[in-house]
């Protein structure tokens, strides 16, 4: 079988048409207006904002087959839905894989590798982190029900 190698910038036009293809979007200068961010179609905000930074995130040590996980998965979500407005940055850190060491690079990524020393090998509760300070100021277990939730997500969110 004889590989055939193709330029990065060669894939480029024909990936935008097979999204275009996929998605029923539009591209600018095709004849049609294309989506633009912020616009009616994709509202991102008030256009021309700056994005804004996370007050709080909310870690969620979570994997497959943590009995706890799925207790305080569904009541999480559904106290989450009054905080859409929020400066509140969700992070499910899925470690149902334990080779994978995807969790441990998110948390680098975010400045937080330092609570990877203590939490690598739990699962089933939420962590609220002050996102300036990087320091835990809550826990959510499967001890909270879900108005509980709410009130420590309120609670670290006011700080």
């Amino acid at each position: 079988m004889k590989i055939r190698r193709f330029a990065a910038r060669s894939l480029v036009p024909a990936i935008a048409i097979a999204a275009v293809a996929i998605t029923g979007a539009s591209i600018a200068g095709a004849g049609t207006a294309g989506v633009q961010p912020g616009s009616d179609a994709r509202p991102s905000g008030t256009q021309g904002d700056a994005a804004r930074s996370p007050r709080v995130i909310a870690l969620t040590f979570y994997a497959d087959w943590c009995g706890t996980c799925k207790v305080v998965e569904p009541r999480f979500k559904e106290a989450l839905e009054n905080f859409n407005d929020q400066p509140l940055l969700t992070v499910k850190l899925d470690k149902t894989d334990r080779d994978s060491k995807q969790a441990e690079y998110m948390l680098a990524a975010l400045g937080l590798g330092e609570l990877w020393r203590e939490h690598a090998g739990k699962t089933g509760y939420v962590l609220l982190v002050d996102a300036e300070s990087k320091r835990v100021v809550d826990t959510i277990t499967r001890a909270h029900d879900t108005e509980a939730m709410g009130t420590r997500l309120r609670r670290a969110i006011r700080r």
